[in-house]
């Protein structure tokens, strides 16, 4: 009846998912919220997360007591599922006790309703969440918006707090200009970047806010320390209330540096003349030399003078000077191409020369102008480069990686005989091809990416492929590719190392890996399922030898009370020792969470000195404490950090022989809180310093050892410092006694809470 009610609904009503094994209570939650809502009901967690995935709901009511996995594993899976985590849930239960609270918001419940429900209150809590949910994604959606169209612009472009010049936030453009990580980029500010004046900076944001926009042009500083000439448009923008200025940042200093070329010209032609490494020689119609430059006469052994007595023709060999006829020169056979020919040096020596030559007006006179370069070295070079060519195409051909040269859309352009060895291909089914042909379908989209990062200048890279030879093969390739130009377009050049049998060997390590992982976590829950058996019998046998000790059973005489004393003292020395075995279990299992509130440090360790007090007081050991602050409160859980202290004073109590000392300091260093515990006892030698952490490890391991222990309380000591983010380290030398000093941060973050802002609290006296 239920269900063909809520078929009849409209599509427009939110969604709300019931989870609850009683029947009786979903129908009811039904009946309550079907005229505003479309309920849908679930018995149990399994079908719930089923449901979830294919109605989507707007909110989900959730029962704490369910069979098989209980409400907190199911907000658990939820929250932690992408698709879900935004939607809101409420927590139902008969009892709401501040641990349950606790654990509930730990699993990420957004509210909580005690059974019995009252229907308005329901109504308003889901009315209320669901609205935060729409606000929410509405924002979110809003923002993905604003973020794509920031990131994807290619123009530089940065957002700047007016108060303090802070960079909030940087494009990849910007990032890449600038040569900063995001990290670095929005850590600085625009005036560590710019070369402005502070008054500067305050006169452009004036301006801009009283105009709502500005253009300008500064220098700014690259990351590298180059000086660049930049043109700067900047606009107000308000994101979330707060007033910024968007800036769009363009490189002008090629415009810049044209400016100052164009100035320059004139002087720097003057010169090209002089220092031009060719030969320039300046004819009249005649074909007599009116000028030349430096270079000429250096290139046929002549001084200028002389040269300015000769005509161009006397610096040919005479096969070529039917080309320059005494009179004013044909245009058609002077003004082709460059062509190579034989000239001769005032010694008579011959060389070959590249020439060019053009006529022009320089006033109202006809003029000559030849250019002459010197292409003896070359052509020498040539023949090495074509022997070098042939040399590289015989290395290539014969090394042991793949080369391979890919196009634009991926396209194989070029491969070396190494490919065709790893593909079992021949050279010429492989040119021509997609790389994509030869690669594992999961590995394509990695390559596309690639592909399109090195062509776009975004850098080299380094990856890892699956692919499969001709014969339908697997293996796995490693491919380091960068950008090239070849045959005058942009390319990726990539070479290829078939890393198939190192692969195998990383998984075979990977597995061996998880086995120990998974050995060491079989023998924690064995040794924390041992002990809570030994517990049971363990604490009969403790109350029992305390009741016959009380006389409770009646009198004993004095060898069966002293009977009876050893066995109450034997067992409470085994409870604690199966109390630390669990302990460390639990924190080596990973099923120990830290209970975070804050508290007054100062108070705790005092709280923990006095129970070690009378212990030491038997002894006649001193027992010392100072604070240099003892006002300051830290986020961590208590209970383990007073079993911390507990465990070092024990510690120290046990290795110092009577008339010691015990000296116990405690100090904060920025956000760190330092706690050290020193003693006069025995000490440690150096060789044993690193095992004292280890598990059932005890540095005298005979069988008439002196201090008797398990070995467990400075293990427990470091697992509980660093699962609050600590170090502990220990100084020590035998005869001397031992330091222990111990480091944890002031503050420490719940799950799912943000950061505590207050790092100190001023105690009040009451």
């Amino acid at each position: 009846m239920v269900f063909k009610m809520i078929e009849l609904y409209a599509s427009d009503k939110p969604k709300v998912l019931i989870i609850d094994d009683e029947r009786d209570q979903v129908e009811l939650l039904c009946l309550q919220l079907e005229d505003e809502y479309i309920p849908i009901p679930a018995y149990t967690g399994k079908e719930a997360i089923e449901l979830v995935k294919t109605k989507l709901p707007d909110l989900i009511l959730l029962d704490l007591m369910l069979p098989e996995c209980d409400g907190y594993e199911i907000c658990s899976i939820l929250k932690s599922n992408p698709g879900s985590r935004f939607i809101p849930i409420i927590i139902i239960s008969g009892f709401f006790e501040k641990p349950n609270k606790i654990k509930a918001t730990q699993c990420g419940a957004d509210d909580f309703i005690h059974k019995p429900i009252d229907r308005f209150e329901l109504k308003t809590r889901i009315k209320s969440l669901i609205r935060i949910k729409k606000n929410y994604e509405a924002l979110h959606e809003s923002e993905n918006r604003y973020k794509q169209l920031f990131n994807n612009s290619p123009a530089v472009t940065l957002l700047v707090d007016p108060l303090n010049y802070h960079i909030v936030d940087a494009n990849e453009p910007a990032c890449t200009y600038y040569g900063y990580t995001y990290e670095e980029m929005t850590a600085k500010k625009i005036t560590d970047i710019d070369t402005f004046s502070q008054e500067r900076n305050r006169e452009i944001s004036q301006q801009v806010f009283s105009e709502k926009k500005g253009h300008f042009y500064s220098c700014h500083k690259l990351a590298s320390g180059e000086i660049r000439h930049v043109e700067m448009y900047i606009n107000t923008i308000n994101i979330r209330g707060q007033e910024l200025l968007f800036t769009n940042v363009y490189d002008a200093t090629a415009s810049k540096k044209t400016e100052r070329e164009l100035a320059e010209s004139e002087e720097k032609f003057k010169q090209v003349v002089e220092l031009s490494i060719d030969a320039i020689v300046i004819g009249s119609s005649s074909g007599k030399i009116v000028d030349c430059n430096r270079a000429a006469c250096k290139i046929f052994g002549y001084d200028k003078e002389e040269m300015l007595g000769l005509k161009i023709v006397d610096l040919l060999h005479e096969g070529f000077r039917s080309n320059f006829p005494d009179e004013t020169p044909n245009k058609e056979i002077i003004e082709g191409k460059n062509v190579e020919i034989i000239n001769k040096r005032k010694d008579g020596t011959l060389f070959i020369a590249e020439t060019a030559t053009r006529t022009f007006k320089l006033g109202d006179k006809e003029r000559l102008i030849v250019y002459v370069r010197d292409v003896t070295e070359r052509k020498r070079a040539e023949e090495a480069l074509k022997s070098s060519e042939q040399n590289f195409r015989t290395l290539v051909n014969n090394t042991l990686d793949g080369l391979l040269i890919l196009d634009f859309e991926g396209r194989i352009l070029a491969a070396n005989a190494a490919v065709g060895k790893m593909f079992d291909l021949e050279l010429e089914e492989v040119t021509g091809m997609s790389i994509a042909k030869y690669l594992a379908p999961e590995s394509v989209p990695i390559a596309i990416q690639d592909q399109i990062n090195v062509l776009n200048d975004r850098g080299g890279y380094l990856s890892v492929y699956k692919a499969v030879s001709s014969r339908g093969e697997p293996l796995w390739i490693e491919g380091l590719g960068t950008k090239i130009i070849y045959q005058n377009q942009p390319a990726n050049i990539v070479v290829i190392r078939d890393i198939t049998v190192r692969k195998k060997a990383e998984e075979a390590l990977i597995n061996a890996k998880t086995a120990a992982e998974t050995a060491n976590r079989t023998k924690s829950e064995f040794l924390t399922n041992m002990s809570h058996e030994l517990k049971t019998p363990l604490n009969s046998i403790i109350g029992f030898s305390d009741l016959l000790k009380e006389g409770i059973a009646g009198s004993l005489n004095e060898k069966q009370s002293r009977y009876v004393q050893f066995i109450s003292s034997s067992g409470k020395n085994l409870l604690e020792i199966i109390n630390d075995i669990l302990d460390l279990s639990k924190a080596e299992a990973g099923n120990e969470d830290l209970n975070i509130e804050e508290f007054s440090i100062n108070e705790s360790i005092n709280k923990v000195i006095s129970i070690i007090l009378p212990q030491a007081q038997e002894k006649n050991i001193k027992l010392n404490y100072n604070s240099e602050n003892r006002t300051l409160w830290i986020a961590a859980d208590e209970s383990k950090f007073q079993q911390i202290m507990g465990n070092l004073l024990s510690n120290a109590l046990k290795f110092t022989p009577a008339d010691g000392s015990i000296n116990v300091t405690l100090k904060q260093e920025r956000d760190r809180v330092i706690i050290t515990v020193k003693d006069t006892g025995i000490g440690i030698a150096e060789d044993s310093l690193e095992k004292i952490f280890k598990p059932f490890i005890q540095v005298d391991s005979s069988l008439s050892r002196t201090f008797e222990g398990t070995g467990l309380g400075l293990t427990l000591v470091k697992k509980y410092v660093e699962m609050h983010g600590g170090n502990i380290y220990v100084e020590s030398k035998i005869g001397e006694g031992s330091s222990f000093r111990f480091e944890l941060p002031v503050t420490r973050q719940r799950t799912g809470e943000p950061v505590l802002k207050v790092l100190e609290k001023q105690k009040v006296d009451s």
